[in-house]
């Protein structure tokens, strides 16, 4: 279940209090003076302007999920702002350390985690948020992130279950279509396979004339669109109605339906994306709290990895070494693997498409008397 909490918490994590050595509730008869507070730090560089956005949206989730989930015997969470040095993310897990802190959630950037293992595994549970690629494994680190690699794999995996033998993958311009490309190559000839077809597409004006040209030329039976949304909706007109698109989340803009002029560009066009955004209405996620504020879809991941990165933290508390931890999470079905990190399983979605669990229909309004009075009936007794 999506509410999932480790079964007898007040229990078990009075236990774990006392193996790390840090004070539990303190009772009537034996007061401390002032000692660390427990807490689960959130190190995010809040700080920094070109990621604070980012930053904020993963700090409201775990508040989302503190407020859904925690209780007066829960560790409370804390945040520790950083700037853009990583150095600083070091020195606020340290920090945390003397102020008690039980687990630690961030840091987000890869630069901050590796300034952290340098000094070796953590004393704490620490789940940073980002991959752990290259950063060797760590007693006590775990990693959660929003990998787009990681999502082009589960891409093709989808491709690969619906039939596609002979793809194309159309790259665009930019660096994170480049990864794109290179991690559906990676995974698309992992088992042997030879490398798919492949057209870049020129942002001329006589490109997309020629892209379709060279694509009927080439007929794959499907083709996959390394692009973000604006180039893919220049693109995908031209790729005709004979063979089945696929995408990255990147291509659409979090709506439903057809109301969109840009899903309307890009309809039937396939994806995968995470829960929060095409499940909001299934229960257990539509009980979490919502930002205030309406987000882009990708400041909505951000929020919903924090929400989960929040829930993951209470269960590595609590977990004996090597212990397998799942958690049907709204950021997506979260799977710890030997290396520490969570792999996310997303969920197929359509451009176009309707939200897997219908919206609720509105509570029907109190009947009213003529004079404008709520009419109530009383028991008979």
């Amino acid at each position: 279940m999506h509410g999932f909490i480790p079964s007898r918490w007040t229990a078990v994590f009075t236990a774990a209090l006392l193996y790390l050595g840090l004070p539990g509730a303190a009772s009537a008869e034996t007061p401390v003076e002032a000692p660390p507070e427990a807490h689960i730090a959130l190190i995010l560089p809040s700080k920094a302007k070109a990621i604070a956005g980012p930053s904020e949206a993963v700090w409201h989730g775990a508040q989302a999920a503190e407020l859904r989930l925690g209780d007066e015997l829960t560790p409370k969470l804390r945040l520790y702002p950083t700037t853009e040095r990583d150095e600083d993310a070091l020195l606020a897990y340290q920090q945390a350390l003397k102020n008690g802190a039980v687990g630690v959630i961030g840091p987000l950037t890869r630069g901050g985690i590796a300034k952290l293992v340098e000094f070796g595994s953590p004393e704490v549970p620490v789940l940073a948020l980002n991959s752990l690629d290259g950063l060797g494994q760590r007693n006590n680190l775990y990693g959660l992130g929003l990998s787009i690699e990681a999502e082009v794999r589960q891409v093709v995996r989808l491709m690969r279950t619906e039939g596609v033998r002979k793809p194309l993958v159309i790259e665009s311009d930019g660096a994170l279509t480049k990864r794109m490309r290179e991690a559906f190559n990676a995974e698309w000839t992992r088992n042997g396979d030879a490398l798919p077809m492949e057209l870049k597409f020129a942002d001329a004006k006589d490109g997309l004339a020629k892209l379709k040209t060279s694509v009927d030329a080439l007929a794959p039976d499907a083709i996959f669109l390394a692009a973000d949304q604006k180039k893919a909706r220049l693109i995908r007109p031209y790729l005709g109605a004979d063979r089945p698109v696929y995408a990255t989340s990147q291509v659409w803009s979090g709506k439903f339906g057809r109301v969109s002029v840009l899903n309307n560009d890009l309809a039937g066009v396939r994806f995968v994306d995470m829960p929060w955004l095409l499940d909001p209405y299934q229960h257990d996620i539509a009980s979490f709290k919502r930002n205030d504020k309406p987000l882009s879809p990708d400041l909505e991941r951000l929020y919903a990895l924090g929400l989960d990165a929040y829930r993951l933290s209470l269960m590595l508390l609590v977990a004996a070494p090597g212990a397998s931890i799942e958690l049907e999470g709204v950021s997506g079905t979260l799977r710890l693997g030997e290396d520490g990190q969570f792999q996310r399983d997303l969920l197929r979605g359509d451009i176009g498409g309707q939200p897997r669990t219908p919206k609720p229909e509105p509570e029907p309004l109190p009947a009213a008397d003529p004079a404008g009075l709520t009419v109530t009936t009383q028991p008979v007794s």
